[in-house]
C-alpha cells in the first residue's frame, strides 16, 4: 500500500475565490438534524454510562466549531450577539481533550437549544 494517502495534497491557489458557503450551509444543516436525532433518543439514553448519544453529542460540538470558523464575514455577522465564539473553542477544546471535565447539562443543553438556535439563525 502506499503511503500517498498521508500526504496533504497541494493548496489549490484559486481555492479562496470559491464560495465555501454552500458546503458550510449543508454541514450546518446535517448537524441540526443530528442535535434532533440526539434529542429524540433522549435525555436518560444520553446520561448512561458509556452512551453512544453523549459521544455523538461530543462530535456535534467539534463539529460545529469547525464549521463556524469556516463561515463567510456576511454569516458572522448574523450570529446571535449573546454566543461567544472563545466558549464555543473552550467547549470544544474540553470535549476534544479533556472529557472528564465536561459537564453533561451543558452539553445537552448546548445540543438540545444553542447549537439549533445558532444555525437557524446562520442559516435564515
Amino acid at each position: 500500500m502506499s503511503d500517498e494517502r498521508f500526504r496533504p495534497r497541494p493548496r489549490d491557489p484559486h481555492a479562496a475565490d470559491l464560495d465555501r458557503w454552500p458546503a458550510v450551509r449543508d454541514g450546518l444543516l446535517d448537524l441540526l438534524a443530528e442535535c434532533s436525532m440526539i434529542v429524540d433518543r433522549g435525555r436518560s439514553e444520553f446520561d448512561e454510562a458509556r452512551s453512544l448519544t453523549y459521544r455523538a453529542a461530543e462530535a456535534v460540538v467539534i463539529y460545529f466549531d469547525d464549521l463556524l470558523g469556516r463561515l463567510p464575514d456576511d454569516r458572522l455577522a448574523v450570529l446571535p450577539a449573546d454566543l461567544s465564539l472563545a466558549a464555543v473553542r473552550r467547549t470544544r477544546n474540553i470535549l476534544s481533550h479533556d472529557d472528564r471535565r465536561a459537564r453533561k447539562e451543558i452539553v445537552w443543553d448546548v445540543v438540545e437549544h444553542r447549537i439549533p438556535a445558532v444555525i437557524l439563525a446562520v442559516v435564515g
